[in-house]
């Protein structure tokens, strides 16, 4: 190849000067050199270092005067021996190169350069190449660990959990992370350059955009607002906004809080049954109590054979309904109460329809008519009333909403049951719309509803499927063929088990005997009713209002049975009974409770403790005849 000859001139005057001296334009390159801030080095054809510059001697950190006696290879990283070998062939050849390697110091330290090498030629002969040496140890350290701070804060800002977003001054997405995508259900690129206003709900705009507008000037904030996903779903989101750059840029983190919501209201709605449960506990003892009343003398008069058959018929109708208005408040009880879960020979046909009862008023009212197809070989089964009641509430419930939607001179509500081997089959079947194909396996999901903000937690379905499963059944939803939506809950029949209950004593004969029985409740009525009816029987029947006047009785005279009322406001019945056991137990076995409030646990746990019988109000009178003693007590 030709190369170009250089030859140095001694002795040059300036251009352009005047008469100055001449000037060694050959010691001027040196000293140029000499003082030069990067490293420079000359290296012989042999890659023997020929001479170098004090900035030279410095990156090295070795003496000048040793520069020499070294080749490259000594001077260079091992590893980048080949590298570094191959670029010098290469400006050998005329190729200026431009790189980066690594070079070791006297004291063993390894220093990042960026080298620009390039052939070194004398009067035209090649004799090695000369190389600008730079350290860029610190640059290059700096660019480390800022790539690593960047990917860093990537990592951090794709695996957040909450969607980060920024926007511009325009309100235009400019970067989303993966949970923004997870949120809104818009791929990263159908956001990015999008306005944000068209995804808000009409109604939350305004205020979104104020808040906007409070962001682009510099201040900070917290807010929630609703949004629409891609599908159509609206969602709640929490947005904690600030601005990076004021009137530029604003920086939005975002959680979505639906599902927390959701659940905070199921926390009010829980709070508010307990609340209900405890009112209603509170005052069944005072709604019973007349009901009880009512009832009894309604049989007393049913009873009489003088009264005409329009009497009769207001009587009955009279009777029907106290009976009507304890089962709701009984249902109520049942079904706000909070209770333990516990499974008893339960039957089906019962609590569906105890929980009919509920909803009855509202059936009625909306032109629903109840279609009952009950298989009455159905026994008994292992089962929690309590909480099947929940269940068929639930479904019964989102059944009357669904045929709202549909315009109709009246609706059916189906509820069909069969035994199939072992198992039970119950069906609830409505004229409503059915439900979307595409939902069918989405409605038992968590926090799942259709119903519009305040008609539905989307919790009712997801604690139904729970219950189900923890009766080891099956629960699903399906559409009818006719139109209207089938919810199927299939539940294995356990056969009932021996309770232990305190057995019924049959009816006495006509040929009864008479027994002295003394009746302890604070309800004039109720006593009075007892009192007509037992003397009715041929019982020598005294009544008291009083725990304490029953106990002075007591001990006074002896008789052959005790019915007493649980809740009384001096000494309640389960006072009473463990005063007579611990001073009079011939007596104290002898004990028939009432009660006009729900069993509770802690009255279940005294009744089975006791071993003695319970009667409920409003009550049958002829149950009274079941329970007496068989034989007066010896006097």
């Amino acid at each position: 190849m030709s190369k170009r000859r250089v030859s140095p001139s001694r002795g040059t005057r300036v251009a352009g000067g005047g008469g100055g001296p001449p000037l060694d334009l050959l010691r001027m390159s040196a000293e140029l050199v000499a003082n030069l801030p990067d490293a420079v080095v000359v290296t012989g054809l042999d890659r023997h270092i020929l001479t170098a510059n004090p900035a030279a001697a410095e990156l090295l950190g070795r003496p000048l005067e040793e520069l020499p006696r070294l080749t490259m290879d000594e001077i260079v990283a091992p590893a980048e021996r080949a590298h570094v070998t191959s670029r010098e062939q290469q400006a050998f050849a005329g190729q200026p190169q431009r790189y980066e390697t690594t070079v070791v110091t006297g004291a063993g330290d390894l220093r990042e350069v960026a080298v620009s090498n390039s052939p070194f030629v004398v009067e035209g002969e090649l004799v090695g190449s000369v190389a600008t040496v730079r350290d860029i140890t610190e640059q290059k350290r700096a660019q480390e660990t800022l790539a690593r701070s960047e990917s860093r804060y990537r990592n951090l800002f794709e695996s957040a959990s909450d969607a980060i977003v920024t926007l511009d001054a325009n309100g235009r997405f400019t970067t989303v992370n993966h949970a923004a995508e997870s949120i809104s259900g818009y791929r990263r690129e159908e956001l990015v350059g999008q306005w944000f206003a068209p995804m808000i709900t009409d109604v939350d705009l305004p205020k979104t955009l104020a808040h906007f507008q409070m962001a682009l000037g510099g201040e900070t904030g917290l807010f929630e607002t609703r949004f629409y996903r891609k599908d159509g779903e609206q969602r709640t989101i929490q947005v904690t906004y600030s601005s990076p750059q004021k009137d530029e840029e604003v920086l939005c983190l975002i959680r979505d809080v639906t599902d927390q919501k959701m659940l905070q209201e199921q926390l009010i709605q829980s709070e508010k049954m307990s609340a209900i449960g405890q009112l209603v506990s509170g005052v069944a003892h005072e709604l019973n109590n007349p009901l009880a009343g009512i009832a009894a003398f309604a049989q007393l008069l049913l009873a009489e054979k003088r009264t005409s058959p329009e009497q009769r018929q207001s009587v009955e109708t009279i009777y029907a309904e106290s009976r009507r208005a304890s089962r709701i408040v009984q249902n109520l009880l049942t079904f706000a109460r909070q209770h333990e879960a516990e499974k008893g020979p339960t039957s089906i046909h019962q609590v569906v329809d105890d929980t009919l009862e509920l909803r009855m008023y509202e059936l009625r009212v909306r032109d629903i008519t109840v279609h009952r197809d009950y298989d009455a070989s159905i026994p008994e089964t292992m089962a929690d009333a309590h909480q099947l009641q929940q269940v068929f509430l639930n479904i019964f419930t989102n059944a009357e909403h669904a045929m709202e939607q549909v315009r109709r001179p009246s609706h059916l509500l189906t509820v069909r049951t069969r035994a199939l081997g072992d198992t039970i089959r119950i069906e609830v079947e409505d004229t409503g719309p059915g439900i979307p194909a595409h939902l069918l396996e989405r409605i038992f999901n968590p926090f799942f509803t259709t119903k519009p903000t305040g008609r539905g937690t989307g919790l009712g379905l997801s604690i139904s499927l729970g219950i189900v499963r923890e009766h080891e059944g099956r629960i699903w939803a399906e559409n009818a063929p006719g139109g209207g939506a089938r919810f199927v809950i299939v539940l294995p029949m356990i056969r009932p088990r021996p309770t232990g209950e305190f057995p019924v004593v049959p009816a006495a004969s006509d040929a009864r005997e008479r027994l002295r029985i003394l009746v302890v409740d604070d309800e004039a009525s109720v006593r009075v009713a007892l009192q007509r009816y037992l003397d009715g029987r041929g019982h020598e029947t005294h009544t008291t209002a009083h725990g304490r006047d029953a106990l002075r009785l007591l001990m006074e005279s002896a008789y052959d049975a005790i019915i007493v009322d649980m809740r009384m406001p001096d000494v309640s019945g389960e006072q009473l009974y463990d005063e007579l056991c611990a001073r009079d137990p011939e007596h104290a076995s002898r004990v028939i409770f009432t009660t006009g409030d729900v069993m509770n646990e802690q009255m279940r746990g005294f009744l089975a403790s006791s071993g003695r019988p319970l009667i409920a109000k409003p009550f049958e009178l002829p149950a009274f005849d079941q329970v007496l003693p068989a034989a007066r007590r010896a006097q």
